[in-house]
């Protein structure tokens, strides 16, 4: 039984980390409004969280087949339950330009934002954190039964998300066929690879620091979009595939540990000290003392987390002292 409530409270928390990360980590949302998000999205973004890691974990497989399937939600999310990838008014935002594709409607610009931000922060973060946490990180936390709990409070909250968001910020709007039949057909194609992901046999290649990899996913993560035209394209293209490359190539290293993903982890999540006072909030009448105390209270609290599971990864793998 305290097996069973330790790995719930592993689910949990990624049901916490998953949305705070998403939404509010960057000063999006007023810090007041936490436990509405928690509530409303922690089921969705965190049920998607937990379902990938234990289709990953029970196939055996790695974070290569994390990554895809959290890109096939990620157009999941944005193509068929929000649909703010196609919506051409989407609040106060124009989510069809720069970089507007025809004949689909779409944003290049928007494509790579918002499927990049859920499989970093959505999906892949709040696991590697939960993990650092979670005395089995290796491990399915989920019975079958368990899995059918979280794979319908998913359905649940993504058919409520659809819904509220068409009502609210969607302004009624509803992706054509030909958009939503694309983004189920890129969806499937992204899972088909993600299961069938090669196994590739280990090398002895070097393998920087895990403190370098921290900077890597800092500096990665803050720098991979600059701006919103064609350059950030090249320069995200440029950022994701040089980094997807060598760290690719570092993990198949025997050298390559847990450490080394927590490093990457850690860094993006310390991006959340810096981005919350570069980013402008979701709505637009927010005065600037609120904005400053809304971004700061993120700021603190990314930090807060951060130090708590460096240190608790610390204390956990502290050898033992010898006794008298």
């Amino acid at each position: 039984m305290s097996t069973t409530r330790t790995r719930w409270g592993s689910v949990v928390a990624v049901m916490v980390i998953a949305p705070w990360m998403a939404e509010m980590s960057w000063g999006g949302i007023p810090f007041t409004d936490v436990l509405l998000v928690i509530a409303f999205l922690g089921p969705m973004y965190g049920g998607a969280a937990i379902l990938i890691r234990e289709v990953t974990r029970r196939a055996g497989r790695g974070w290569p087949t994390v990554l895809l399937l959290a890109a096939a939600f990620g157009v999941l999310q944005a193509g068929v339950v929000d649909q703010s990838l196609f919506n051409p008014e989407y609040a106060r935002y124009d989510f069809q330009h720069p970089l507007h594709v025809d004949g689909i409607d779409i944003s290049l610009y928007y494509l790579v934002a918002f499927v990049t931000g859920h499989v970093v922060v959505s999906i892949t973060v709040p696991l590697v954190l939960a993990e650092s946490w979670s005395p089995c990180p290796g491990e399915p936390w989920l019975s079958r039964r368990g899995v059918r709990v979280v794979a319908g409070l998913y359905v649940v909250a993504s058919v409520i998300n659809h819904l509220g968001v068409k009502d609210e910020d969607g302004r009624g709007f509803q992706a054509s066929p030909l958009q939503v039949a694309v983004a189920l057909a890129t969806v499937a194609a992204l899972v088909a690879v993600a299961l069938s992901w090669p196994r590739r046999s280990a090398t002895n290649a070097r393998v920087p620091p895990p403190w370098a990899m921290a900077c890597l996913g800092f500096a990665g993560y803050l720098f991979h979009l600059p701006s919103e035209d064609a350059a950030a394209i090249a320069v995200a293209v440029a950022v994701i595939g040089g980094t997807s490359a060598v760290v690719g190539r570092w993990g198949r290293s025997a050298g390559w540990t847990a450490e080394h993903v927590f490093g990457l982890a850690l860094g993006v999540t310390l991006t959340g000290v810096v981005i919350p006072f570069v980013a402008d909030p979701y709505a637009a009448d927010v005065g600037r003392a609120r904005e400053m105390l809304d971004d700061g209270v993120a700021a603190a609290i990314c930090l807060v987390g951060a130090g708590l599971t460096v240190w608790r990864r610390r204390r956990r793998h502290r050898p033992a002292t010898a006794g008298p």
